[in-house]
């Protein structure tokens, strides 16, 4: 069984799930499913695996027909390296409740491929009026409770590097339904917040400043105009 191979031959490299994933940049979580069976395994997937474990594909797996083992052979080596400036998320930050926000990225900050499908680039003079930029990821956004300033279908950027909701604005945020975009604000000389929306539709709630977590502050959106 597939499963099983990628298991038994990681086990007998002695490589631990964590190596595996600094070479192949898959996540543990990622990699700990596909060696349970409970994910399927992609051919690009079973190449980055395989020239990690210095093993053909088809060791590790019987489930590609020849012409996919022979495609294989043009896929390119993982070179550990960004391709660009912003990491794009492929988990969605809902204007309401969203998914969780999980471990995205290793030690290094280098955001594991099974949560990012891309980067974003930018010309030096924007990538200057960005001092966090290695804290800054993209992800896109759906609702509408923060029409007009942020409509759904956007993509917000957000800096991770700033976690404390003050000033006033608009963080990336979970108080217990996921991950979402909301405008936060503190209330003076208390220990409550105010999660707002900017929908007119839409109320605010106030919690317990301990009963937020904010996950960065939102530096900068963009959306397609047709």
């Amino acid at each position: 069984m597939m499963a099983n191979q990628v298991r038994k031959i990681r086990k007998s490299r002695e490589v631990t799930l964590e190596h595996l994933a600094e070479l192949t940049g898959i996540s543990t979580s990622y990699l700990s499913r596909i060696e349970a069976g409970s994910r399927g395994l992609s051919l690009e997937n079973a190449v980055k695996i395989a020239r990690a474990l210095k093993v053909e594909p088809e060791e590790i797996s019987n489930e590609f027909a020849p012409e996919d083992l022979e495609r294989a052979k043009d896929i390119p080596s993982a070179s550990g390296k960004k391709r660009g400036d912003i990491p794009n998320f492929t988990i969605h930050a809902g204007m309401g409740p969203g998914g969780a926000l999980s471990v995205l990225a290793n030690d290094n900050g280098e955001v594991y491929s099974d949560f990012s499908d891309g980067f974003w680039s930018f010309p030096d003079a924007v990538k200057a009026g960005w001092r966090n930029m290695s804290k800054i990821y993209a992800m896109p956004v759906t609702g509408d409770s923060m029409e007009p300033t942020l409509p759904g279908g956007s993509f917000a950027f957000i800096d991770t590097s700033h976690v404390m909701p003050s000033p006033e604005d608009i963080y990336a945020l979970d108080y217990g339904d996921g991950l979402m975009i909301k405008r936060v604000k503190l209330v003076p000389r208390t220990d409550k917040i105010l999660i707002i929306s900017d929908n007119e539709r839409y109320g605010q709630d106030e919690l317990l400043r301990e009963e937020v977590r904010v996950y960065g502050r939102v530096v900068a959106w963009f959306q397609w105009r047709g």
